[in-house]
């Protein structure tokens, strides 16, 4: 055993003693709790998740950033654009990477990086192994060639490669490298290849992947969840011809089929199957690339991916996230990232982040928020980019303070996205983000828990059974991901938002108010955790055919059993007001009254304004102390409660000592 070897056998018996005792957090970068809420720690210290975001680093930004005291970067999109560090000849390389990275490190000596490393095969072993690639359920023209996410044999190949660039990192930067943002699909976030040749909504004419290695995964899961049992396979498909050795894979029309907008599994679960097949696919290949990370390291390097996004978008089920519950789960991933909602990101709106952060609390996992909000700056450029919604310098500070508002009340991180170059590009934004880096390293002394009295419980999964593909076949998720959720968060009361995989937490926990948002399908043993909900008195809101699906049948009785004899044939929305008289009759604490986006966790409030007003707000404490920390002025002394006036479309952001 050599030096080296040593060292690392040393690392990481610290790294366990250290979990074992539940003490000090161990040498390095890590995510563990913090003051109630997952946390990083840089040898062992607390450190604010706040990053800066760029292509490729520039060094005006960097430096910039660096002298506001934002010394954490991440960095690098899509793989199309880069040097594979995989190459024909067998060798390999990363002089693309080490590059940008050395520029960084020549213009803030003191950063930390997280760079995005993706794991997607190179053009030319696609092209060389037509058999492992993705094949769309439609033929069509056009489309790269790309690895199915489901090919043993890229896996296999590549994986050394992915282990060579993990370790070249580790050798080469040591302390400065926080981790590995591990990707793949599409701008690296986990969507199926279908979502390149032109988005979600308007591609489900291509839903994949028909592939031999997606059928031979097919096999393997069909084999684990019937225990090998032919005749169990053959009743639950209604097939008798069923075999698990020819099984076929349900193409584009088989799929899109439904009786009165559902999806029967007593008339057969082979599409049901193959949606929580596709999904459980990416789910593991995420995980296996993840534990490359963590087994080079020695478990001492943190991971971060971009999954789990709240399906408030048109992805259809075969390209979605929906096998969150299974990433929760991972030992090998420790944070997850998403762009905020784009449905709601407007002045005025809420810009929700797209996590279903209660559950990732609860397994530890840190969630950082891509703030891809552009600033006024890109509506001076010759072609501004149409995403950009601000006009001046008063918006685009008002929608950068909404996102860290989101963040200080959440507990969670934030990079700042400068995604088409230049949107910080001004001293005034540049010092916003400084003081925002300053009053987050404040949050981390701070109780950052976050447990409401409100807890909003989804099933991902029951997209399978309610049709939903492109453009939103059902309409049901959309009007519940996009209007309702809104809805909450104008409702006056913050909210935890859960799983129905975490229902035995939502059992154990204190929410007087549970709301089934898209719970059309429960497993038997959530159904029978939502009846101990009903048994304990907790006052329970339903939108539409909650428990209607199990994994077996389509149930009305089920239906009334947990509503109390009501089914939701038809989609109950539930508007701001309505939500805070139910909150009111639980006994639920209300901040306020008024037409507001709130946030809140046990330190920090949010407030972001619709309309200009006086904003009254009730405390659920007694603060000894309360600052405005957008302003920093001082709002009031042992108090519960104040009222503070705003203009339109402004963000108010509370400290409460």
């Amino acid at each position: 055993m050599n030096i080296k070897q040593i060292k690392q056998l040393i690392a990481a018996s610290c790294i366990v003693l250290a979990g074992a005792a539940g003490g000090e957090v161990a040498p390095g970068w890590r995510v563990a709790e913090l003051n109630g809420a997952p946390g990083l720690y840089h040898d062992g210290k607390p450190v604010a998740a706040m990053l800066f975001w760029q292509w490729e680093p520039q060094e005006k930004d960097t430096k910039d950033m660096s002298a506001a005291g934002v010394e954490l970067f991440t960095m690098f999109g899509e793989p199309c654009s880069q040097d594979p560090y995989w190459r024909r000849d067998g060798s390999f390389g990363m002089a693309f990477q080490d590059k940008h990275i050395a520029n960084l490190l020549s213009w803030a000596p003191k950063a930390s990086f997280l760079p995005r490393i993706f794991y997607t095969a190179p053009d030319w072993w696609s092209v060389a192994n037509p058999g492992e690639r993705h094949v769309y359920a439609t033929p069509t023209k056009g489309a790269p060639p790309r690895e199915s996410f489901a090919s043993l044999k890229c896996r296999e190949e590549l994986s050394p490669y992915y282990r060579k660039a993990v370790r070249h990192l580790i050798d080469r930067y040591g302390d400065h490298l926080m981790g590995i943002h591990v990707a793949n699909g599409p701008y690296g976030e986990h969507f199926s290849w279908d979502v390149l040749l032109g988005g979600a909504s308007s591609l489900g004419s291509l839903w994949g992947d028909l592939s031999e290695p997606m059928r031979q995964a097919f096999i393997r899961y069909l084999r684990g969840k019937y225990g090998n049992d032919v005749a169990r396979l053959r009743e639950t498909f209604k097939d008798l011809k069923a075999d698990f050795e020819t099984v076929t894979l349900p193409g584009k029309e088989e799929r899109g089929k439904t009786d009165c907008g559902w999806r029967d599994p007593a008339k057969g679960r082979r599409v049901l199957d193959y949606l929580e097949c596709c999904n459980e696919v990416t789910a593991d290949m995420i995980d296996h690339y993840c534990g490359i990370v963590k087994d080079e390291s020695k478990g001492t390097l943190p991971t971060l991916v971009f999954y789990g996004y709240v399906t408030d978008d048109e992805w259809v089920c075969e390209n979605d996230h929906r096998s969150i519950s299974k990433m929760y789960l991972s030992k090998n991933l420790d944070m997850l990232s998403a762009p905020h909602t784009y449905k709601r990101r407007r002045l005025g709106e809420d810009g929700m982040q797209r996590q279903y952060l209660a559950s990732a609390a609860l397994h530890g996992k840190f969630f950082i928020d891509e703030g891809d909000d552009m600033t006024h700056l890109e509506k001076l450029k010759k072609h501004p980019d149409r995403r950009c919604t601000v006009n001046t310098m008063e918006e685009s500070l008002a929608l950068l303070y909404r996102e860290f508002g989101m963040t200080v009340t959440h507990g969670t991180g934030l990079w700042y996205m400068d995604l088409t170059r230049g949107t910080f590009r001004d001293p005034q934004l540049v010092d916003a983000v400084g003081r925002m880096r300053k009053w987050a390293e404040v949050a981390l002394r701070h109780d950052r828990s976050h447990h409401s009295e409100v807890a909003v419980v989804s099933q991902p999964q029951s997209g399978f059974y309610t049709g939903h593909g492109g453009k939103f076949a059902d309409t049901v998720t959309e009007k519940l991901y996009v209007k309702q959720m809104g809805e909450f968060y104008r409702a006056g009361a913050p909210f935890d938002w859960y799983l129905a995989e975490d229902l035995d937490a939502v059992v154990k926990g204190k929410a007087k108010v549970v709301a089934f948002l898209d719970c059309q399908y429960l497993s038997d043993e959530q159904y029978a955790l939502a009846l101990k909900l009903k048994e304990q008195g907790r006052t329970l809101v339903f939108f539409h055919a909650p428990a209607y699906a199990s994994q077996t049948a389509l149930s009305w009785e089920r239906v009334k059993r947990l509503t109390g004899g009501e089914t939701y044939e038809t989609l109950k929305m539930k508007s701001a007001d309505e939500l805070r008289a139910i909150y009111k009759a639980a006994g639920v604490h209300v901040y306020t009254d008024s037409d507001v986006v709130l946030s809140a966790n046990s330190a920090w409030l949010m407030l972001h304004t619709r309309e200009a007003g006086d904003y009254k707000i009730a405390l659920p404490r007694k603060a000894r102390k309360i600052t405005e920390i957008t302003t920093e002025k001082a709002v009031a002394e042992n108090a519960d409660g104040f009222t503070w006036t705003l203009p339109k479309h402004a963000t108010a952001i509370f400290l409460l000592d």
